[in-house]
Parts: structure tokens; C-alpha cells; sequence
């Protein structure tokens, strides 16, 4: 199947290593990026439709948290499961994230460790929505 990516993060850097990581364990995938929250609701106002959206949790104009409540709020696109990324992250700031929907959370380091799972989990093991024909 293939599977549609919108990475939302500020470092382009980031970026560019996920999506290498991504694409060795899984080729039939296509990432878009988006370096804020603001530029990331603009690409699912003009149209994108995602399997899944990877949002990094502190950007400038829009962060992680009020683009992930955007979405939620949304029934354009609060179906699309986001994961939350980040360099570090509070107990108290994983709590905040999950109640207002996200499906998970990861650290940048384990995902660029360990990317196969991460991979596994998102591409063989749940059911994500099929892209438009």
C-alpha cells in the first residue's frame, strides 16, 4: 500500500533524516513537509489528504499543541491519527497532548534509533486510511 506523510517541524534537518529513515524501511511512501503549524493547515486547506501527520511539538507561528487541536477540531481531518515528536517532553505536556487527541508520542532520538518499529507499528500493524483514487 502506499501511504501518504505530512511532517510538520520547524528543523529541516529533521526532516531530511526522518524521511531517509522512513523511505529505507518503507519505499511506497510520500512525504510532504511543512515547517510550521500554519504552513502545515494550509497544505490540508489546499487539499492534502494524509494517511498520517508527524508533528513536532515546539515551531513558531502555530506549535504542536494548537495545530493538533486544529485537526482535532476539524472533521476534514481529525480522523488522520497524528503522532507527536519531540526532543524532550514533560509528563505533565504528554498528558496535555494525549486529551487533546493525539495517538502517540515519541522521542526524536528513539524514533532515528529505533525507526523499523516505528515503521512495523504505522505500516503493517494499523489500519490506516486508504489514500483517494
Amino acid at each position: 500500500m502506499n501511504y501518504s506523510i505530512l511532517i510538520v517541524d520547524d528543523d529541516e534537518d529533521d526532516f531530511i533524516v526522518l524521511a531517509a529513515k522512513i523511505k529505507q524501511c518503507h519505499q511506497n511512501v510520500i512525504l510532504t513537509y511543512a515547517s510550521s503549524g500554519a504552513e502545515a493547515s494550509q497544505k490540508l486547506i489546499d487539499g492534502l489528504q494524509p494517511n498520517l501527520i508527524i508533528v513536532d511539538v515546539q515551531m513558531p507561528k502555530m506549535d504542536g499543541y494548537e495545530l493538533l487541536v486544529w485537526i482535532e477540531g476539524s472533521e476534514n481531518w481529525n480522523h488522520i491519527p497524528v503522532v507527536i515528536w519531540t526532543g524532550e517532553i514533560s509528563t505533565q505536556e504528554v498528558k496535555r497532548y494525549y486529551r487533546a487527541g493525539a495517538n502517540s508520542l515519541l522521542l526524536k532520538q528513539d524514533a532515528f534509533q529505533d525507526i523499523e518499529t516505528f515503521c512495523q507499528y504505522w505500516f503493517k500493524l494499523v489500519q490506516l486510511t486508504q489514500l483517494a483514487a
